[in-house]
């Protein structure tokens, strides 16, 4: 058996007129589909252009930033160990001797080295160029202590960040700042 045998058993043959209107009707209904493949095809394009500008726009971090005179390749950083957020970024002071900090989101400035200890607040936030500091405490009116986080930062920042290991304003009475063998060597009012 050959093909045009078989097609002839399978496809029976018949004598009807042919109905082109049928045939026009079911033609344009074919082209509905198309219209949404194309439709679906040019919305999928959209989100696949759209959607990474879109997710680089709403991730880029549009708060308080680092000052200008900040040498943004050598930043370092202070993160809670609890949340995982970036509390303190510290750069070096381009053409300077010291360094540019921001406290997030709070404050930023640029500060000159010197031999002065510096306490700011709320919350509690402070640095030091001594570098004999590694721990530090802060007592409260009541007479809490409270437990700094302390950081040093070598290189061309070369200075020893404190700040509180909770962000919640508290009335402080003073500071203490001390050495590895527990010896107080700055103690602020």
């Amino acid at each position: 058996m050959n093909e045009a045998q078989l097609l002839e058993e399978l496809v029976p043959h018949f004598d009807e007129p042919p109905d082109w209107d049928d045939v026009l009707r079911r033609s344009q209904a074919r082209r509905l589909p198309r219209r949404r493949l194309v439709l679906t095809a040019a919305v999928l394009a959209a989100a696949l252009v759209v959607g990474p500008a879109l997710g680089v726009l709403l991730t880029r971090d549009r708060g308080p930033q680092l000052p200008a005179g900040a040498d943004r390749s050598r930043i370092a950083v202070v993160i809670s160990p609890v949340t995982g957020r970036v509390l303190l970024k510290v750069a070096p002071w381009k053409g300077h001797r010291g360094f540019c900090y921001l406290l997030v989101p709070l404050r930023g400035a640029c500060v000159p080295r010197s031999r002065q200890t510096v306490v700011t607040r709320p919350p509690l936030f402070g640095w030091t160029f001594d570098p004999r500091v590694v721990s530090g405490w802060a007592t409260t009116l009541s007479g809490k202590q409270i437990a700094l986080r302390v950081e040093h930062f070598g290189g061309r920042i070369d200075a020893t960040f404190f700040l509180a290991a909770d962000r919640f304003p508290r009335m402080l009475r003073r500071v203490t700042l001390r050495d590895a063998s527990g010896r107080v060597v700055v103690r602020v009012r």
